[in-house]
């Protein structure tokens, strides 16, 4: 540990001298949008040399549009500037040398799109883009995202970690995802981890990573934000494009997008579907002792479970401008996922007190999951310059039917199998709406406000039946048959402010929330109602040290409520050894955070390292408990606080012209106190994670890409988790003068994928190994179209996003 801490500290030191200028000549401008004079971030900045058209740098720009190339030998330059949606714009030819040691330029871009096979451009979109407040992974540049998940694609975003079910933490905390920069019912509670593994990542064209958000958003998720932005093309004239990928193990996946755009309507859609296979294995072994009368029971169970999940996503949806002052759009969306589960647990069992068992119990699954959103806005440009109103509106319905039949066969004793079923009926119901004002204060102020209601239903019926030898018939099992129902109002008012006086840079934002809950827990009559006002402050400050280096100080106040699985009592059973339980007087995270953040960039070379703190209250935990000497429950419970320090840096760059490096250790130092359930002593740990991912040119059209990632152990209140660490690769060739691609994939090269936990308390030893066949491996192909017209009128991109 202590020379990785030696390593890292000495690459953040050095990083800022691996481009030292061979000479002062240097580059600079700003980019913005021709009819709204807004500038454009992201842009990609292409200096290229009038004698041979050779990339000399590349750089992307920033928030306000601006862009700094530095250490520029002397010659005669233009910049080439490309934007998605936007018309490649060539600058003006201009001369570096003594005399003119440096040039300032301010281009423009208008939307108006290139047919594609008259594009080619040389110098490749960065995979990753650091800004001071953001990460943004552009999807499209990864060979994962040609044929794998968005789960698959998230383990590669810096600071973000998903683990062998699927759960994706934000810098080791949990994060809200939103989809399009709005909640989805997909996106919630234990089913998110799902939809993202059934999520094709082909259809995303970025992800976004917001650590510390300002009070404009929604303040759930201890780390913050990971917004998942799926693709839509708003080029002129028929655009679109089409993939399909054929596995091993007989899967598949296919793609494809549409947009027409008129100038005024753009019309769009996507539909994807896929094909998925999945093997896991999971040994778990304890030993528990009961606290009556001292006996020692052994188990050991050995699980094999197999599932084919088939997933459909589709997409429709228009942008309309009726003038240059209002604009509307509308979009539908649909999700269905189906699929069916053979799973086969060996179970033994060694117990003086009960005797001994060993026995299988097998289960026949099938679950159905659907979702169906509407999303509408409406946007009013006002006569004063950066000055709108925006209302957006958001329905979603998800209904999940899981139908579960077990069969219990015994070897010892000898006794007649056991049959048992149960049907789990959960419907999900969001209503959500957005109005929000912006106004420019000055010339660098500007003011937003506004209102902000989600409106939840969750409704979770279960219904459990056991076969009764004697009656020869399943009759009704009460145990497992109850039906709860879950409301959360939660509704908001905020405000920022933001301004820029020289080098330094301010935001200000306040943001009041009303949370009106009530679990109802119809089977009982019994109803839990909880209510509370909270404010959510936020800070953001800023200083440019330099014009390619600047310091932030951020902090805000973040809240995770708990979710209708974590709040209903009534008890689940995976198997009868296994119970988990809710905890409906579940009291929410309340999380304090502030994070110390610099950004470097420099010759093509961007470094974002940072240090963070958060203070929880109330942090949820999972504990482990025997109910009796023959089953253990869970059930989440509050610690009574939490403190935790980390530090990471995002590095990322290019290596000459056909490497393309980035580098993201993460260091983690927590301490739990726990005492308020029962353990004594606090708890502390350090861990820490790595994550890189190369890409090489072997030729202009040919690429190779390698990402690994590392984690290390981690502690719980009752145990530990072991490493982990898994490497994937994939090989791409562009064809038909780039309009085209195929490609190979392979991730888990070496199998290693694993969650290997240790569990350790009084009355209770357990070891737990899972692994999956994550070997996975994909040929693909990728194709892209489009027919575009000339110009007759403006563009305007009013995405739902």
């Amino acid at each position: 540990m202590r020379i990785f801490f030696t390593c890292l500290l000495s690459f953040i030191l050095i990083c800022p001298y691996l481009a030292k200028a061979q000479n002062d000549a240097r580059v600079t401008g700003s980019i913005t949008d021709l009819p709204s004079k807004q500038p454009l971030e992201f842009v990609n900045i292409i200096l290229k040399n009038q004698k041979d058209n050779k990339v000399t740098k590349h750089e992307v720009t920033d928030k306000k549009g601006k862009f700094i190339l530095d250490n520029i030998p002397f010659g005669t330059y233009y910049i080439l500037c490309t934007y998605i949606g936007y018309s490649d714009t060539k600058s003006n030819v201009f001369i570096l040398d003594i005399n003119h040691p440096a040039a300032d330029l301010n281009l423009q871009m208008s939307g108006t799109g290139k047919q594609l096979n008259e594009v080619e451009i040389s110098a490749k979109k960065a995979l990753f883009t650091n800004t001071i407040d953001r990460k943004v992974y552009h999807v499209d540049m990864d060979l994962t995202a040609k044929s794998g998940s968005a789960s698959d694609v998230l383990q590669n975003v810096p600071l973000v970690q998903v683990d062998i079910d699927g759960n994706v933490n934000l810098r080791n905390s949990s994060a809200m995802i939103l989809i399009n920069g709005k909640v989805s019912p997909l996106m919630s509670g234990s089913n998110a981890a799902a939809a993202l593994q059934q999520l094709p990542a082909n259809s995303i064209e970025r992800i976004e990573v917001i650590t510390n958000p300002s009070a404009k958003y929604k303040p759930d998720g201890a780390g913050g934000i990971i917004n998942i932005v799926l693709k839509k093309n708003t080029k002129r004239g028929l655009n679109g494009n089409a993939t399909v990928n054929a596995g091993n193990r007989d899967r598949y996946n296919a793609s494809t997008a549409l947009n027409y755009n008129t100038g005024r309507l753009n019309i769009f859609g996507s539909y994807s579907l896929k094909q998925d296979d999945r093997v896991r294995t999971i040994q778990n072994d304890r030993i528990q002792t009961d606290p009556k009368n001292g006996s020692v029971n052994d188990y050991h169970d050995y699980t094999l479970a197999r599932a084919r999940p088939f997933s459909n996503l589709a997409t429709l949806g228009f942008d309309y401008t009726l003038d240059e002052k209002n604009s509307f759009g509308v979009s539908v969306n649909y999700y269905l996922r189906n699929m069916n589960k053979h799973d086969l647990v060996n179970k033994k069992v060694e117990s003086a007190a009960n005797g001994n068992q060993d026995y299988d119990r097998k289960r026949e699954n099938h679950e159905r999951e659907s979702s169906s959103g509407t999303a509408a806005y409406f946007e009013h440009l006002f006569n004063k310059p950066e000055q709108k109103l925006r209302l957006e509106l958001n329905l979603d319905h998800k209904p999940e039917i899981e139908d579960n039949h077990y069969t219990n066969t015994y070897r010892l004793p000898l006794i007649p199998d056991e049959l048992d079923n149960t049907l789990i009926k959960q419907t999900t119901d969001n209503r959500h709406v957005n109005l929000g004002y912006e106004a420019q204060v000055g010339k660098e102020g500007k003011f937003e406000a506004g209102y902000a209601g989600q409106f939840n239903k969750q409704d979770m019926d279960f219904y459990g039946a056991a076969f009764d030898q004697k009656k020869q018939m399943f009759v009704t099992d009460l145990t497992k048959t109850n039906h709860f129902i879950y409301n959360e109002n939660v509704q908001a008012l905020y405000s920022t402010f933001s301004t820029a006086y020289k080098k330094i840079s301010l935001m200000l934002g306040l943001r009041g929330e009303y949370s009106n809950l009530d679990s109802r827990l119809i089977t009982t009559g019994i109803s839990v109602p909880n209510s509370y006002f909270k404010l959510y402050p936020s800070l953001h400050l800023g200083y440019m040290l330099e014009e390619n280096k600047e310091l932030q100080l951020n902090y805000s106040r973040r809240v995770r409520r708990p979710e209708a699985d974590d709040l209903n009592p009534f008890p689940e059973y995976p198997d009868p050894t296994n119970v988990k339980v809710g905890n409906p007087y579940l009291l929410p995270e309340i999380i304090h955070s502030v994070e110390l953040a610099y950004q470097w960039r420099k010759g093509g070379i961007s470094v974002l390292p940072g240090i963070y703190y958060r203070y929880t209250y109330n942090r949820f935990t999972a504990i482990t408990e025997p109910l009796n000497d023959s089953v253990l429950v869970t059930r989440q419970q509050n610690l009574a606080s939490d403190q935790a320090i980390g530090a990471d840096v995002v590095v990322s760059g290019s290596v000459g012209e056909q490497l393309n490096l980035s580098f993201t250790p993460n260091v983690f130092y927590s301490t739990i106190d726990a005492s308020n359930l029962g353990y004594s002593s606090k708890k502390s740990t350090i861990t820490w994670s790595a994550n890189l991912n190369a890409t090489y040119a072997i030729t202009k059209g040919t690429s190779l890409q390698v990402n690994s990632i590392y984690k290390s152990a981690r502690l719980t209140p009752q145990g530990k988790y072991l490493p982990s660490f898994v490497m994937n690769c994939g090989v791409r060739q562009d064809i038909l003068h780039k309009k085209a691609s195929v490609y190979i994939t392979v991730s888990d090269i070496f199998r290693s994928i694993r969650q290997e936990a240790q569990l350790e308390s009084p009355l209770l030893t357990q070891h737990m190994l899972t692994k999956n066949n994550s070997r996975i491996s994909y040929l693909g192909l990728s194709y892209n179209f489009g027919v575009v017209k000339k110009r007759k009128d403006l563009q305007f991109d009013n995405s739902v996003q």
